[in-house]
């Protein structure tokens, strides 16, 4: 997490203790006025204007006597942290606190539907004079004590000019009607010096060797022991080069909490650094009272990156090597080395420069370490290398490219054409493996035809005719032998020898096309692909109800005569017929449109 996702500000000195503001600030939640002009009837909930406390008269000249009763809600304050509470309201008019003659604010009893001038409610305790300097302002500490001791959720109060002075007009006060407020201070204990600290989070305790090339956060545990209510506590964090511990410098923060406990966090500027040690610490401020400070966490600002890119070697796998060696998905052993880079304490590495997620230590700063690696498929393969330092600088890349071994071998058919016998089509099958995998041989049968074996080329290619054969679909096996006698065991596909007759048209109808029309004879000749054994030709159009068979005229050749008895689209399908009673494996069709 950095500074930016914390919202964090710059930290600033805080406010003493006396300027800190109260833990709860009540507003009044009852206010009534009585008046002994009118003895049996309050005036609750008075709004807006002010509210005299003793002696005026008024514009028609009636004299008047009054008093203001308030109440705030206390319930759940703790007693045991009470410290201080005030009764806090704002003079409108009257004469200034130099003056003698002070309001007193009293405990009562709670005020009632039945309370007015006649009958005021109760007091409790003694009457309060007003502060000496701030003459609207009551010290009810005592007062509150005893209301939440008798579990009082609410504290009634009284607010007079005292008896003696009641009835002079010049003692009279005004207070603004919506401005009475109770504010109470608790004890406070300074928050404890923050600990556990840690880097990058919280579990990640401060290391002497601990090192960094870009900005990071500190944590530092807060720890308060106020409570009921928890204190707001805030962090102070700073940082400073170890040559010189005076010359610290503000640290920007945030502060987290959770299961763990509630942490302040620091940014640590690394990027506008220089290279060196340096440390950082934290307290804690509960809005009152600073922590100690924590201890030193120290920290190696570093961003000059290891120079040489490591070594890499491996029996199994050589660099570049004339031939292939090992195989797809057999480990070989890896040797890296710091190439004398003294502060390498890491090595990354994997399978492109894009996913470098593999670590392994090295043996001491500067050293090497040896790793298995397995490489994922045949043919040339490059591992990358990196060493990084403390910091996590990296070193320039190591490329390390090794040739994998692939035993495999491929066949697939490159041409077909007619022997010249005309008692099959020659397929021309081409076989390939990798170039020196050590391979010399190609095995390979048709159907259950007899083995055969051919060289293999020096690039790893032969192109071979297989004998005579009729056209379908047909079994091919094959495998190979390497020079040292292993053999490669047979594995099977199939392909297809397309033996299907060649259809002319005498242009009436063109194949694919359209013309002639019904009752118009067209011609269509067909000639045998594979002549030997040949008798005639079966063909078969939509306008057929079965297929019909041509015999092959002297020149080794079928004669068709279409004659529509329908317009439109017709479709054909010609094979050839053999003395032995088979087909052809294919057949030759197309489409033609009738005119009309």
């Amino acid at each position: 997490m950095t500074a930016a996702a914390l919202a964090a500000v710059l930290v600033l000195p805080a406010l003493p203790a006396s300027a800190a503001e109260p833990h709860h600030v009540f507003t009044s939640a009852f206010l009534a006025k009585t008046d002994s002009a009118t003895p049996d009837t309050t005036d609750f909930y008075p709004s807006g204007g002010s509210l005299e406390v003793g002696t005026w008269t008024d514009e028609d000249g009636a004299r008047h006597t009054s008093r203001v009763y308030v109440a705030f809600d206390i319930g759940g304050l703790n007693r045991v942290r009470l410290h201080r509470a005030t009764l806090v309201a704002q003079q409108e008019s009257g004469p200034g606190c130099d003056a003698p003659r002070p309001m007193t604010a009293q405990a009562t009893e709670e005020f009632t539907e039945s309370n007015n001038w006649a009958q005021p409610p109760a007091t409790r305790g003694k009457a309060v004079p007003a502060n000496a300097t701030n003459c609207t302002t009551w010290d009810l500490s005592s007062q509150l004590d005893n209301a939440v001791r008798r579990g009082d959720s609410r504290l009634w109060l009284e607010i007079r000019v005292p008896q003696r002075d009641e009835s002079r007009p010049e003692s009279l006060r005004r207070l603004m009607t919506n401005e009475f407020r109770f504010e109470v201070e608790l004890t406070n204990t300074a928050p404890l010096k923050p600990s556990p600290l840690g880097v990058q989070n919280p579990e990640t305790p401060c290391s002497a060797d601990f090192a960094a090339n870009s900005d990071f956060n500190g944590y530092a545990k807060m720890t308060d022991r106020d409570r009921d209510p928890y204190d707001l506590l805030t962090p102070e964090f700073e940082f400073w080069p170890l040559a010189d511990p005076t010359a610290t410098t503000p640290m920007t923060w945030g502060t987290s909490s959770g299961g763990n406990g509630q942490h302040g966090i620091g940014d640590v500027p690394v990027s506008t650094l220089a290279d060196g040690r340096y440390a950082w610490h934290a307290r804690t401020y509960d809005q009152r009272t600073y922590s100690p400070w924590s201890d030193a966490c120290p920290f190696t600002v570093d961003r000059t990156a290891p120079s040489a890119a490591p070594t890499v070697a491996s029996p199994e796998y050589p660099e570049n090597p004339p031939n292939p060696t090992g195989a797809a998905h057999m480990a070989g052993t890896f040797l890296f080395t710091a190439n004398g880079s003294a502060d390498v304490v890491e090595f990354r590495y994997g399978p492109s420069r894009f996913d470098m997620w593999n670590r392994v230590p090295a043996d001491q700063p500067g050293g090497a370490a040896t790793i298995q690696w397995t490489p994922r498929d045949a043919g040339p393969q490059t591992l990358y290398v990196v060493g990084v330092d403390k910091a996590g600088n990296a070193s320039p890349v190591r490329a390390y490219a090794y040739h994998v071994r692939d035993l495999r071998i491929n066949a697939g058919s490159t041409a077909q054409t007619v022997d010249p016998t005309g008692s099959g089509m020659v397929v021309t099958m081409r076989f390939s493996t990798q170039r020196g995998n050590g391979i010399t041989t190609f095995k390979y049968k048709v159907d259950d035809g007899a083995e055969h074996s051919v060289p293999v080329g020096a690039d790893g290619v032969t192109e071979t005719p297989l004998a005579p054969m009729r056209g379908g679909e047909h079994r091919l096996s094959y495998g190979g032998t390497t020079a040292d006698g292993v053999e490669i065991p047979m594995v099977e596909t199939y392909f297809y020898v397309d033996d299907s007759p060649a259809v002319t048209s005498d242009g009436v109808y063109p194949i694919d096309g359209t013309g002639g029309g019904v009752g118009t004879a067209g011609l269509f000749t067909v000639t045998p692909t594979i002549s030997q054994g040949a008798t005639g030709v079966s063909v078969y159009h939509t306008g057929l109800e079965s297929p019909v068979t041509v015999p092959l005229d002297a020149d080794g050749k079928a004669r068709f005569t279409f004659t529509p008895t329908q317009a439109g689209w017709h479709y054909f399908w010609f094979s050839v017929l053999f003395a032995d009673g088979t087909t052809s494996g294919f057949t030759r069709s197309f489409s033609v449109t009738v005119a009309g």
